[in-house]
Order: structure tokens, then sequence, then C-alpha cells
């Protein structure tokens, strides 16, 4: 039979063309033009090889999430190798690897790096081994590339803007040009490359190393990649996790605008693809092929690959919000303005200036298209005005300051209708002041599902639904506003972590439960009072019935006061640099909605598990001490290095 003649699924293919890919992968059926890429063109590695970094050998004693120790704890300026640090600043950000995520983002963490990491660096076994590795710490801080090492998908790389330390998980490569790298790492091409390299779910530094790499961009190129994040960064500015969170998405037109974003997005994506596929000399054809293997079902009707659908498959932007989700995501961007987390008020430009962080700004777009980007994107809703110093308004400037008056300067508020710190009435107050009265309920109806009773309505959620279903979820089982509840759940008080003080248990016993409890047992005696009374049998047994109600608050009161002053009779002190559940461990008896984490972690500070935390020297400083002569890690964490008797 001749090579004419041989059939589709047959390839003929010399052996040493198997060379041309590194690591010789048995991909028979690659073009000749991919094949060529391999052959011509120099590799990643050759110019930016990816580096691992910091390995902390303990990531719940080193890491935390920003949020758990909020931003003015955290060193975030972009500095040089070698500078010194805030001296009294503990915490810096840390690439962390993450999921799927393309062009910016997942800069959730934070990793202790006080003293130049003097702490982390000591950390070691018994026998004197270091736990720890700091690796390729000249590349610290410095602006580059960062990528998640393992992935189930597609691969993703991201900006990272400096002021950074990275861990082996989100590994990173420094380029001397980043914007021509990172479109090329997030291009269709590099992906179904990396995977002819390894067909694996783990990206591993060499398989990256060996990735072709064209050494010239283009103009074009470079401005698609600063429009993509800029972008991204305006998602970030929607998320509350985020850093840059500003201010959660239009009621009105959210789920429109999320959708708008992925098409946006899809657009700038197709642009990046094809000024990649024209730098790597490659033909329609050999694209049609490679977004036919890679990407098989999600072609248009037209054969042609759809940006879309694989932008949403991907969850590159969640356009799939749901109403639902919208409605929880304003209420509890309201509960951080009534427990005082967030300011409202004013927002910067997000056409003139992209990615801020400090006093750096990546790029910005050419002046021609801010005008056009500002009116695509659209601003948070709605901007009302503008002041002198060009700062864009949320809110009109009396809603503004009706909005900060209702913040709550000790961040304590309760679930107790008629009481003046009564969280659901404040938090539809707020809803009526940004959104007005028909707002505020579509909101809370759709939140809750009820659409009578809007007030009744929204306590039953925030009694029930929103701290366990919700806010734990959204925030890694590292909450930052505490549900505190009676055991029967027939009472509660909210808080807001930041603000939390050694006296706060004794202000919500003194101020708060105890004026309870003194209401109730007053309720209780007229009730019985007038149940006495009655003139007719009927009327004596509602009033009985709602004696027995006050009877059963009443225990469950007089309960959850017992368990506050067992905790504070204990000594408890909050220390934020513990982070959010260790805080939380010796308060699992009074959070009867979630106490099973918190618990846990309470197990683990009396075994002795998180000796390095500052709570466990509070409750148990004998066993801590003693560590500390044996660890000299542990004697450093607790302030006290002279305690370390070394062999």
């Amino acid at each position: 039979m001749t090579e004419a003649n041989l059939p589709s699924s047959v390839y003929r293919l010399a052996q040493k063309e198997f060379e041309a890919i590194p690591g010789r992968p048995w991909v028979y059926w690659v073009s000749e033009n991919i094949r060529g890429i391999f052959k011509s063109m120099h590799t990643l590695g050759e110019y930016a090889y990816p580096k691992v970094g910091l390995q902390t050998g303990e990531n719940k004693r080193f890491v935390k999430y920003w949020w758990e120790v909020g931003r003015i704890n955290i060193d975030y300026k972009r500095r040089k190798v070698g500078e010194k640090f805030e001296p009294h600043l503990k915490w810096i950000p840390y690439m962390k690897g993450g999921g799927f995520r393309r062009w910016l983002g997942n800069q959730e963490n934070i990793v202790n790096w006080f003293n130049d990491g003097y702490e982390l660096r000591n950390f070691a076994d018994e026998n004197g081994r270091l736990k720890s590795r700091p690796q390729n710490m000249d590349y610290y801080f410095r602006e580059g590339i960062t990528y998640s090492y393992l992935t189930s998908g597609t691969f993703s790389a991201r900006y990272s803007p400096g002021g950074f330390i990275f861990d082996v998980a989100g590994s990173s490569l420094f380029p001397n040009d980043i914007f021509l790298y990172l479109s090329i790492l997030n291009s269709r091409l590099a992906g179904y490359c990396l995977k002819l390299i390894n067909p694996t779910v783990n990206f591993q530094v060499g398989d990256l190393a060996r990735l072709p790499i064209p050494l010239s961009s283009t103009e074009r190129l470079r401005y698609a990649v600063r429009h993509v994040i800029q972008v991204a960064f305006y998602t970030n500015t929607l998320e509350e996790i985020s850093f840059d969170f500003i201010s959660p998405a239009s009621w009105l037109s959210g789920i429109e605008d999320a959708y708008r974003l992925v098409n946006l997005l899809c657009d700038i994506e197709k642009d990046i693809d094809d000024e990649v596929f024209a730098l790597y000399g490659l033909s329609d054809a050999d694209r049609e092929t490679i977004d036919a293997e890679s990407f098989g079902d999600s072609l248009d009707d037209n054969g042609e690959n759809d940006y879309s659908a694989i932008a949403e498959e991907e969850d590159e932007i969640e356009a799939s919000i749901t109403q639902k989700e919208l409605a929880v995501h304003r209420i509890s961007y309201t509960i951080g303005i009534v427990l005082g987390r967030f300011q409202p008020g004013v927002v910067g430009s997000l056409g003139s200036a992209i990615y801020r962080r400090d006093d750096f700004t990546v790029g910005s777009l050419p002046a021609s298209d801010e005008a056009e980007f500002d009116k695509l994107i659209g601003p948070p809703e709605p901007f009302a005005y503008i002041d002198g110093q060009g700062g864009r308004h949320v809110f009109l400037r009396e809603v503004e300051e009706q909005l900060r008056a209702l913040a709550d300067m000790d961040s304590i508020t309760v679930l107790d209708e008629g009481h003046p710190d009564d969280l659901p009435a404040k938090v539809l107050h707020a809803l009526e002041l940004m959104l007005g009265e028909l707002g505020a309920r579509e909101v809370v109806e759709v939140a809750t599902g009820e659409a009578h009773q809007t007030l009744q309505a929204l306590r039953r959620f925030l009694e029930r639904d929103f701290f366990t279903k919700w806010h734990v979820k959204w925030y890694r089982k590292r909450p930052v506003y505490w549900l505190l509840q009676s055991p029967k759940r027939l009472y509660g008080v909210y808080l807001f972590h930041e603000r939390l003080t050694r006296d706060t248990l004794f202000v919500i016993q003194r101020q708060y439960v105890d004026k309870k409890l003194n209401l109730t047992r007053q309720l209780l005696a007229e009730k019985r009072a007038q149940a006495e009374k009655a003139e007719s049998a009927r009327e004596r047994r509602e009033l009985n019935k709602e004696a027995e109600n006050l009877e059963t608050l009443l225990l469950d009161l007089e309960e959850f006061a017992r368990r506050l002053k067992t905790i504070t009779d204990r000594g408890y002190t909050p220390h934020i640099d513990d982070g959010v559940i260790l805080n939380m461990a010796p308060l699992h008896e009074v959070i009867p909605a979630w106490n099973n984490e918190p618990r846990k972690y309470w197990d683990g500070l009396e075994r002795g598990d998180y000796d390095w935390a500052q709570l466990a020297m509070d409750y148990w400083p004998e066993r801590v001490r003693e560590k500390c002569r044996r660890d000299k890690s542990l004697a450093i964490a607790h302030g006290h290095e002279e305690w370390y008797e070394s062999k």
C-alpha cells in the first residue's frame, strides 16, 4: 500500500520527529508546523525560568486569609528585595496558587514574614532539621507572573504586581516582557502545547520551561493584555472577599453586567489568541486543529471556537450569578456597613488607572479608549456626584452621611426586635437608603423567598441562613461576622471580628444579655399575673401560652449568660494574629449554628496542636513555656527567644 493510499486514521512519521517536542511524547498526529515551533523557537526556560518559592512547612501556622487580620495589619507596599518592612507589621501578601483564574486574582493569602521571616526560617523539627524552605528569595516582591502548580483542566496564569512572596503551589516567573509571556501562557496555543508536553493535571516547573516562546511582541498584544487585566481588576472590585472590593454588583443590572463582562473578556481573549497565533506563524488550519482537539464541544454553528461558551465553562467570570446571590451579596455588604467594616463613599476612576496597590499602577489604557471602556463597563450604581478631587461617589451626599451614621461604633448588634442595635432593622433601613423602599423589599424578598413581612423575613434570614449557608462558605470557613447565639437560638448577637477586644464579651453580658434577662423576667411576671386575673378560659390559655414562650426564652437566655460567663472567667482575649478560627474556638459553646469547626480547633488547642498561638499561651502557659525551651521558633513566636535552651 502506498503512502497516498493510507487510510486517514493511519499516520506515517519518522521516529526522529518525536524528538522535536520535549519529553518525546507519543503525539504522532501533531502537524509539521506545530513540531516546527518546538524545533526552531527558544524556550521559556532560557529567558524566564519558572521559580518555586516559599515552603512554610505548616500553613495553618504561617498563612492566613487577608481578611483574618484586616488591611491595617498587612504590609502591601511594593518594595525591592532587602528593603525594610514596617517594623510593627507581621503579614505580607502571599501568592499561593489557587483555582483556575486568568490574568489577575487569587490574591487572598498572607504570610507571617515578621522580621524578614525570622520565626518561619527557624521552624525546625525536634532534631533541628528545618521544616520550612524559603527558596529563590531574590525574587520575592518582584513584579512577575504566577500560576497554579496543580490544575484539573486548562492552565491559567496571572499578573503579580509586586509586593508578594510566592510559594510552591503559586510558582512564578519573572520575564522582561511580562505582558508578552502572560498573553502566551493564557493563550489556546500554550494550553495545547503544555498538554502535549505533559498530559497530566500537574504542570511542573520543567514543563513550562520547555514551552516554545517568540522573542518579540506587538503593541496590539500589549494593549490587549493591559485591557484584559483591567477587566479582571474590575471584577475584583465587585467581589467582597477581594482586597480590591469597592461595592457589590448593581441590584438593577448586575446579571446583565456580568454577561457583558464575559462577552468583553471573550472579545479581548480572541484578539490575544489571534496575535499569539500570528507571532508563532501558524496557519488557520493549525488553529482549527488545535481548537477542535482542545474544545471540540465548544464550536459555534460556523465551526469556529465559541469563546463565550468556553469562558463560562471555565468560570473565568461568574456570569451565571443568580438574582438570589445578587440579593444576598447586597445584604452582606449592608451588614458590613452597619458593623462598621465598609465605608460607603468615594471610588476612583477605573478607566484611567488600572490595578492600583499603594502607589503602584500597572499601565493604563490610551486616553482615546478610556471613555469607551467606562461606557461599556459602567461604574457601580449610581454615581451621584463628583467631588473637587475627581472622586466619584456611590451615593448622594446626604445618603452617604446617613449610612455612616448607621455604623455601630463597637460593631456589636443584636437580633432583638425593638432594640436600638437590632441588626435586621438597621440593615433594612440601610437598604431603603440605598435602593428605596421598593428596592429594599425586592432584595429581601429574593434573598429570603418570602414576599410578605419584609422585616420579619429578614430577621429569620439573619437568624437561620445567612451565617451558615452564605457567609461561612464565602469566607472559606473563616467568617468575619460572627453570630453568637443562645443554645436554642432564640437570641443572637452579630460581631465584626476585627473590632473584638477582651472587653467585648463583658459588654455583651452587661449591656445586652443582662438587660434582656431583666426585661424577660418582668414580662413573664406580668403575663402570669394577667393569666391569673383572666376572665375567660380562652384568654387564660393565650396568656399562659405567651408565658410559656417567655419562660422558654428566659431559660435559653440564662444558659447563654452562663456560657458567656464561663468563657470570660477563663480570661478570653482575642489575638488577631492567631487567625479567625482559633479566636472563635474558645467561643464554640455560644456558636450553636456552626460549632463543629470552632470546637475542632478548641480540641486542637487543648491537645497542644497550636502552641504557637497566643491563645495557647493564655490558657496553658506552663505547657507552652516548656515547649519553648526545646523549640526556638516557638519561643520566637511568643516573643521570648531567651527561653530557648540550645542543645
